[in-house]
């Protein structure tokens, strides 16, 4: 954008580098509008160079420098969208390594409710004592059967032979 500036301006016969830093210094500040800008460079480069219309001059630096703006916003936008990108891919891989590593540490398949239920009716008929469910230390549920001391009768005793 200075290059541009300076070459044109250098057509027009401005060839003061203090000048053209000054221009490029207002294209550049972001606390004015546009047409600020436009106004203050052009009222500038006529008080110190009366005899020249710079206004197609001006016009074309403001086009580059919002042409420069639009770019560096859409480089800062796809910027954002890889680390995004980044982000999430490294999070998915974090995900599936945890699950990869959840599996050995769950102990058989979780029981459908009628499995839990034809497993309690099971129990019961066979009075093995009602099981507990104790939570671990590794925070995992845990089903406790009660020990038998072998003074229990579980089973009814089998009379078959006697009949």
């Amino acid at each position: 954008m200075s290059e541009y500036l300076t070459t044109e301006l250098g057509k027009l016969g401005v060839d003061d580098e203090a000048i053209v830093e000054y221009c490029v210094g207002l294209l550049e500040d972001t606390s004015m509008d546009d047409e600020e800008k436009h106004e203050a460079i052009v009222g500038y480069l006529e008080a110190t160079e009366s005899e020249q219309d710079f206004t197609q001059v001006v016009n074309r630096a403001l086009e580059l420098v919002a042409g420069d703006k639009a770019q560096r916003e859409l480089d800062a936008l796809e910027q954002a969208q890889q680390a995004l990108r980044g982000a999430l891919e490294k999070e998915r891989e974090e995900l599936l390594r945890d699950a990869q590593e959840a599996k050995p540490v769950a102990a058989g398949r979780q029981l459908t409710a009628e499995e839990r239920r034809q497993r309690e009716r099971v129990l019961k008929a066979y009075d093995v004592g009602a099981p507990e469910i104790v939570e671990g230390a590794n925070g995992e549920s845990e089903i406790v059967y009660r020990e038998h001391t072998g003074d229990e009768q579980v089973l009814e005793r089998n009379t078959n032979a006697q009949i």
